[in-house]
């Protein structure tokens, strides 16, 4: 059962990010590496907000949704800001002290997330999930993704891949033996 309501963690995202807020893609980029970092403690969802994949990686499935409903409610404020010769939105919280705040493991993924973002480029941390995460790169633009798959360490992962592939061969070869 998710833990941290979608909303509250957008919040404490962009409390995070400070008075200067964040562009989308790279509080997409945060929320979904607060799951992930959430993921490698617990064994349930961070939230059960849907994370997608879009084509520069990981990000809030239905944002308009989510980040529009915020902004609707006057809890997060948008703008259009230039970012070099282009446009981008930035995100920024209306009132900082707002919300409920998270519980200590849900506060401690955010503040991972957001200190391994802060320092990034948006079009770094794209390239960091299109390269590390498994979820993202098993997966068509648009399908959610499974972001606990993000959270297995390499050797365990492999492990977890070499017991799949013996299974289906035995069941390969329980079912080819069950037509003769």
């Amino acid at each position: 059962m998710p833990r941290t309501n979608a909303r509250e963690l957008v919040l404490e995202i962009l409390r995070q990010a400070g008075p200067n807020g964040l562009g989308k893609t790279k509080l997409f980029k945060a929320f979904y590496f607060a799951h992930v970092y959430y993921a490698k403690e617990r064994p349930e969802r961070l939230t059960d907000w849907p994370i997608a994949r879009m084509p520069q990686g990981p990000g809030i499935h239905n944002h308009g949704e989510l980040l529009g409903g915020m902004q609707r409610d006057g809890s997060v404020t948008v703008e259009l800001v230039s970012e070099g010769p282009y446009r981008e939105y930035r995100y920024r919280v209306a009132d900082v002290a707002a919300g409920q705040g998270l519980d200590g493991a849900a506060l401690a993924a955010v503040r991972e997330a957001a200190s391994y973002c802060m320092d990034k480029t948006a079009a770094q941390l794209s390239e960091i999930t299109h390269e590390y995460s498994r979820a993202w790169n098993g997966a068509r633009d648009g399908d959610v993704i499974d972001v606990t798959l993000d959270a297995i360490e390499p050797g365990e992962y492999e492990e977890r891949e070499q017991g799949l592939r013996r299974l289906d061969a035995m069941l390969t070869n329980i079912l080819g033996a069950s037509k003769a």
